[in-house]
Parts: structure tokens; sequence; C-alpha cells
């Protein structure tokens, strides 16, 4: 019941805000505004293909695309009095599916009794990290965007549910408190099969903690998802059956009892069920009006070996010429564990086995995650509202750590080195 209240309350806002634009237009305060990417991006590698984050279609014999980065956002924020407000932000950009749900990003009714509170019921942003509520809109930073190896893995920038923030408003020693509870649901694509999987989850609580103080700013924050489930459809759902069949298999169990068991173990790794995740984050952030200095540190922990799990982070440090900031970026995703490996030889058991054995790794492995990057790029102020930016981006990805990437089978157990070239202009109106 919970899950769908949140649901409805981010589906009557919405509703709310289109209904409300010709009635009331003279007695709320109404404004409109949005924001935009038109960028390409190349890579040299052709067994590989760039995503900007793991929910994006992709091509992998494309070696260059628009697809990557474009995308446009419109928002609509209505104020009925000082205490009561609502907002609605649609993004529409390369993702699996385009209807309504998928593309509203926010949708919530806000009430602000004072200036210490502010809650939040509907679908709200998250606080969890630092570019959570900008992540999409390019304009607001310097990046052509968010590092790859924070950002390209968490996927959820809001929940259906409820939030709550408490502003300290100390001119000495400025702090805030945020905390959002409510549920998610996000669409993907297999990028070898093209096949869409949904994930679900369920019980997320996320709580930041933020100080400001002159050109500092430093942020504490933790999330947790209670429950984690894919939903797997086409050949990845036949796989699971598979290996499923195989290792309950009373024949494979009589004679073959290391294999079965190794079997079982391989079943419970390729499927994602009502399993726990732990985001534990710090952030640090420096901005006189020349020099940037950012960075985020990470740690993601759970216990299913198909959840890309680790630690890592990123830097960033650039300075500001009139128009021209040029920057650099360092970003780095270990993974906490080793790649997922089988010991018995399921050949023994028949050759249709021995393939079983080689797929159920491969895909296992497919979602770890174990690269780094070294970015330099210059973004050009064109005007308030146009900024121009180049980057290129060197990464390392090792073997067994392509969970970022669209990439084949056979590039999965050697390592590779990818030169990423990106052209944006970003714009907001």
């Amino acid at each position: 019941m919970p899950n769908k209240f949140y649901k409805f309350a981010a589906h009557g806002s919405l509703v709310l805000s289109f209904l409300s634009l010709p009635s009331l237009a003279h007695a709320v305060d109404l404004s409109f505004s949005g924001f935009g990417t038109l960028g390409y991006a190349y890579e040299n590698q052709d067994e590989l293909a760039f995503r900007r984050d793991i929910t994006r279609t992709t091509d992998i014999d494309t070696d260059g695309s628009f697809r990557v980065d474009s995308n446009i956002g419109m928002q609509f924020d209505a104020a009925f009095n000082r205490d009561w407000s609502f907002t609605t932000q649609f993004l529409f950009d390369q993702g699996v599916t385009y209807d309504l749900d998928e593309l509203t990003e926010l949708a919530f009714i806000r009430y602000s009794p004072n200036a210490s509170w502010d809650f939040r019921a509907g679908r709200v942003g998250v606080s969890a990290y630092v570019a959570a509520d900008s992540r999409h809109i390019d304009y607001a930073h310097l990046w052509v965007r968010p590092p790859q190896e924070l950002y390209g893995g968490i996927v959820f920038n809001s929940l259906d549910g409820i939030g709550a923030t408490y502003y300290s408003n100390n001119a000495y020693f400025n702090w805030k408190a945020s905390l959002e509870y409510g549920r998610n649901q996000e669409v993907g694509e297999v990028p070898l099969s093209n096949e869409e999987y949904s994930t679900d989850l369920d019980n997320v609580v996320s709580l930041s903690f933020e100080v400001d103080k002159n050109e500092w700013k430093w942020q504490l924050s933790y999330a947790r998802v209670g429950s984690l489930t894919v939903n797997q459809t086409g050949q990845t759902e036949l796989l699971q059956n598979s290996v499923d069949q195989f290792a309950n298999n009373p024949g494979v169990a009589a004679f073959f009892p290391a294999i079965s068991s190794e079997a079982l173990r391989t079943r419970d790794a390729l499927v994602v069920e009502n399993e726990q995740i732990h985001y534990f984050q710090a952030a640090a952030l420096y901005f006189d009006g020349l020099w940037t200095f950012q960075t985020e540190l990470f740690n993601i922990d759970a216990q299913q070996d198909s959840i890309p799990q680790g630690y890592g982070g990123y830097a960033l440090v650039g300075r500001t010429f009139d128009s021209l900031t040029p920057y650099a970026i360092y970003g780095r995703f270990k993974p906490s564990s080793s790649p997922f490996q089988q010991d018995e030889d399921w050949s023994q058991a028949g050759a249709q086995a021995a393939q079983l054995q080689g797929a159920t790794e491969a895909a296992i492995n497919s979602v770890r995650i174990d690269q780094e990057s070294y970015s330099v790029g210059l973004r050009w102020d064109v005007s308030p509202y146009i900024a121009l930016k180049a980057q290129y981006d060197h990464v390392k990805i090792n073997p067994y750590g392509y969970g970022l990437w669209a990439s084949t089978l056979e590039t999965m157990g050697s390592s590779s080195r990818v030169h990423l070239f990106s052209l944006n202009m970003n714009f907001i109106f």
C-alpha cells in the first residue's frame, strides 16, 4: 500500500502540473525552465561501446554516437503560497523506453512550514551523492558528463516516496540534513542481446549531512537498498532457468555431486532477488570563483557476486580564465571481490553442461567493474545560457572489469585501453 500511495502522489502531482496551468495561472506562481545537451562521443575500440550509465542503450558496432550524452529536460514549478508548491521534471534521452513513467524524473509536492524544514512526497530526488539532483544537467558542471566510475553504475536519481530536509540557517557554520525513503524501478538493456531487464529497488533509505563554510562544502551520506530484484528476460532468463534445472537434476547430483553443488552456487550468484546493498559516500567541494576542486569517495557493499561492488571515487580540479576553464579528472573503481570462477569441470556431465558453465561464468562477470580513467577537458562559457565543452578520457579497463561498458565475450578476459573523445554543447533556458 505505501508504494502505491507514493506512486499515486507522484503521478497526481504530474497531472496537477498540467491541469492547473490554464485554470490556476493567476492563483499560483508558475515557472518553466529547461536544460539540454547536444553531444558527440567517439571511442577507438571496435569491440567496445561506451555507456554514460548502465541504463543507456548502445550499439557495439558503432564507435561514435550522438546518443551518449544528448538529452533535453523540462521542469515545471508552481508555488501555491509560502508553504505549498510542486515540481515536475521530464527528461528525454537515449533510454530503453519512452513511456510517461520513465520520462518523469521528478514529480513531488513540497511543504515548507518555515525556513528550517522542507517535506516532500511523490517522486522525490535523492541526496546520497553530490550531483544527485543535477547529474543530467551537464551545464551545471565543468565536466562533459559525471565520472563513469561512480555515476555510471548508480542509476537511481529519485524515489517514489517521501523526503525531509532540515536547514540550520547558521551564518557561521551552515549545515543541513536530509532523509529520503521509498522505492525505485529502472529499465535497462543487455548490451549484446538488446533484451530489456528491470530492477526493483524497495525499502530504499537515503541519508545525507552537508556542511557549508565559505568556499568549502563537505558531505557525508549513506544509502541502503533494502531489497534489490533484477527481472531478466529472453536469453538471460533462459540461462537462469537452465542452470537451475541443471543444478537440481537428480542424475547430476548422484553422479557428479561436486558439479551439482557448484551449479547451485552459480545459480545463486546469477539470480538477483531481494538482495541488500549499502552505499557509503564522502565528498568535498571548493570554489572561490577561480579554482574548482571536487572529490567524491564511495564504497558499495553487497553479498551477491553479480552485483557490482567495490570502492573508489574521483577527483576534479579546474581553473577559470575569463570564459575558459580547463580541468582534469581522475576516476577509479576497484572491485572488492575477485572475478567469479568455477573450479569443477562441467564437461564431465556432457557438452551442453560445458557450454552452460562458460555462459554462466561470463554472465556473472559481465557486470563486474574494474577500471580507472584520466581525463582532461575545456569548458567555454559562450553566454550565460550556453557552454561548449571538449573532453578526452583515457580509460584503462582490467580483465573482467567491463561492467560499465558494452563489450563482447571475447574482450572480457583481457585488459583494454580506451581513448574517448567528446564534444558537447550544454544549454539552459
